[in-house]
């Protein structure tokens, strides 16, 4: 019995060193990445853009898994006026609901080569929704990679009220863009499957 029980540990023991290991790697959001929302008014069109936020995606097998990332509404700049910046901030309620997250659900591949459908939750202004988006993977999963993509919604769909301005004569349209260009560094300093 004893025979038994040892000659099992050494075959178990065998199995989990030749088996393979499921290797995983974490990404940060890295300098060059944006966001911006795009939208229009019965005047212009207009956008802000933030370049500053936080975020990190786990990677398994070179492909994206869970994850997520933070934006503060207050760095959201139009670049152009300070009247659409504030007329932004209030519509997002950054006093009561400072940030913008995404939370990463799962990744699809498509069938065209290098897009992916990324599902998640997106917060704003307090409220969460479900939203998918389209992406595509500019470069091999390397050091660096980059995802850049977009989504279309309703700010009444978080319960925000599109912006207004001059008594009224300003008024924007409830439907904004998101874009996203997400570019993604390895946290790891050194190869990776070195340590393994």
């Amino acid at each position: 019995m004893r025979k038994t029980n040892a000659l099992f540990a050494l075959l178990l023991a065998a199995i989990v060193a030749i088996a393979p290991v499921s290797a995983q790697e974490t990404y940060v959001l890295a300098d060059g990445s944006t966001i911006k929302i795009d939208g229009a008014s019965n005047r212009s069109d207009w956008s802000v853009e933030a370049t500053s936020f936080t975020g990190s995606f786990v990677f398994t097998e070179g492909m994206p898994g869970e994850g997520g990332f933070s934006v503060p509404v207050a760095d959201m700049k139009s670049g152009r006026s300070l009247i659409m910046d504030r007329l932004m901030h209030g519509a997002f309620e950054s006093d009561t609901n400072p940030d913008i997250t995404f939370v990463f659900d799962s990744a699809t591949p498509t069938e065209a080569e290098g897009w992916w459908n990324m599902t998640g939750q997106l917060e704003m202004a307090g409220a969460s929704n479900p939203v998918s988006v389209l992406m595509e993977q500019q470069g091999d999963v390397g050091r660096t990679v980059r995802y850049v993509g977009s989504h279309e919604l309703k700010m009444t769909d978080f319960g925000m009220k599109p912006p207004t301005a001059m008594f009224g004569s300003l008024h924007t349209r409830d439907e904004v863009t998101i874009h996203f260009d997400l570019l993604l560094a390895s946290t790891c300093e050194e190869d990776c499957e070195s340590d393994g």
